[in-house]
């Protein structure tokens, strides 16, 4: 995949979630909320979360779209050697994708994921 999201660079296992639950920080906003871990000399992965109180499957699914799709237009900006994990919240099944793209760059700014 071009610039898609090849599997080295997402996080699948349940384990890798847990993880980065248990020792990452994290910067919670009105969409969603951001985990980040420092990974030691590795590429920077990342993984996608919806829960239940997203909505129906439809909904959750359109809510990891729309978060695939603004990592996937801003992977080149973030820094390597991090795991990270998008967990959806409610308000993003209703969500603009300019008003995914807007807050999930904040928080990553925030977590200071991006390079300069």
């Amino acid at each position: 995949m071009m610039n898609g999201l090849d599997k080295a660079r997402r996080i699948r296992k349940n384990n890798e979630y847990r993880l980065v639950y248990k020792h990452g920080k994290y910067e919670v906003g009105k969409l969603c909320v951001v985990y980040r871990m420092p990974v030691a000399k590795q590429p920077t992965r990342i993984g996608f979360v919806t829960g239940k109180k997203v909505g129906c499957a439809v909904e959750r699914n359109r809510a990891r779209r729309l978060m695939k799709e603004v990592y996937r237009l801003h992977q080149h900006e973030l820094r390597e050697g991090y795991a990270i994990v998008i967990v959806g919240r409610a308000y993003l099944a209703k969500a603009t994708y300019a008003e995914a793209e807007q807050e999930i760059m904040n928080l990553f700014r925030k977590l200071k994921l991006l390079k300069n």
